[in-house]
């Protein structure tokens, strides 16, 4: 009896034993497939992410890495010299990035970004106003020099208090080189901006003046050109040429932003340009009659300085000083007016006899000033002054 009991209870067990061996398989089964499951869908839902990405992402490029996207109708392909084929392509801000975020524009070779360039606002940002639309690109040789140039038409809408839904054109111009790089010419953008009404690549060009001229300028013209086009905007407020010898060719004024800076005299001496440094900013000269005097000073202390221009330099060929003996104790006369000492060429003397001395050597009745303040031509006026002048 007892040996039939125990063969039900080891029957038993074993069937026990085989319903869980089972249900673990099921088990295992089913964890496997929920696996398997879980894996397709991941990457059909990784590769729809892929298929749903923006398109700027073909490109390798700064624009299209921080939120930016492809201007399609404004990236083509362009032939630049001296790059050779080249892709161009424009870029606006996404909806989602900063609305007040200009366009970017790249030169690339293949996958490779060879150029950004530079924009009209720092950090790329516009104030006040959001970009509307890249109008148009084009690349003429404007300035004759043999190298590809970009032009570049964007407009905006203006968001100002002062402005707001007002929408305008503003014109980029870029010099090219002989290195391949393109140089943004502000002054000369913000001059095309003011002086045309309607902004299109055609009337850029015929404002530059670009196909008017057979040949570029050469000898003094060029010398003159390249020398402004290395001036700091930020440092000199202006330039005025002027005739100080009887020769035709003139001498380039710069305008100092400031007394310290003063005004330069640049003159061609047969082979370069050189530089003469005027003190502060005032000076007058007789045209053509190769006299030029910086009349100064400050704090009861004058100084009338006359100059001959030899070789594009100039020279000193006298000198006066007047003012308080000692300006820590000054002495008035009987009107109440500070009594000033004369010196001409070193010899002491007489207010008037002061005058006579100066108008012996320096005509002042003939004497014009060196610029009307605020009426100087800005950097790209005078190139354009000096390519339209004789050889």
């Amino acid at each position: 009896m007892k040996s039939r009991n125990d063969r039900w209870i080891a029957a038993a067990a074993c069937i026990a034993l085989c319903g869980v061996l089972t249900a673990c398989g099921q088990k295992e089964k089913i964890q496997d497939i929920e696996t398997t499951v879980t894996s397709q869908a991941e990457e059909e839902q990784s590769a729809g992410d892929h298929d749903r990405r923006p398109e700027s992402e073909t490109l390798s490029s700064d624009g299209a890495e921080n939120g930016y996207r492809i201007i399609e109708d404004q990236t083509f392909e362009a032939n630049l010299n001296p790059l050779g084929e080249v892709t161009f392509v424009s870029f606006e801000p996404e909806d989602r990035a900063n609305s007040f975020a200009d366009a970017i524009f790249e030169l690339k070779d293949g996958d490779r970004t060879i150029a950004v360039l530079e924009g009209i606002s720092r950090d790329n940002i516009r104030e006040g106003e959001r970009l509307q639309k890249v109008e148009a690109v084009s690349f003429p040789d404007y300035n004759s020099d043999g190298y590809s140039d970009i032009i570049i038409i964007c407009s905006y809408l203006s968001v100002s208090e002062t402005a707001a839904g007002a929408v305008y054109s503003e014109v980029r111009i870029y010099q090219g080189s002989e290195s391949g790089t393109f140089t943004l010419e502000k002054g000369l953008s913000k001059d095309a901006d003011a002086a045309l009404a309607e902004k299109t690549v055609q009337s850029v060009l015929g404002f530059l003046g670009a196909g008017k001229k057979s040949e570029a300028p050469s000898g003094w013209k060029q010398a003159y050109i390249d020398y402004i086009q290395a001036q700091d905007e930020e440092e000199w407020d202006g330039y005025q040429l002027i005739y100080i010898d009887d020769d035709d060719i003139p001498e380039l004024v710069k305008i100092g932003n400031s007394e310290a800076v003063g005004c330069m005299i640049a003159a061609w001496d047969g082979g370069q340009v050189v530089e003469n440094q005027l003190n502060r900013l005032y000076f007058s000269y007789i045209e053509k009659e190769n006299l030029l005097c910086n009349s100064e000073g400050s704090m009861d202390y004058y100084y009338d300085l006359v100059y001959s221009l030899t070789a594009g330099r100039l020279s000193l060929i006298a000198s006066g000083y007047y003012g308080a003996g000692d300006r820590s104790n000054l002495e008035f006369d009987e009107d109440g007016n500070v009594i000033y000492q004369y010196e001409w060429n070193g010899t002491p003397m007489s207010r008037e006899e002061y005058s006579q001395a100066f108008n012996a050597v320096y005509d002042t009745s003939k004497a014009r000033d060196g610029y009307e303040w605020g009426q100087w031509l800005t950097q790209s006026q005078t190139i354009q002054k000096i390519s339209e002048m004789q050889q």
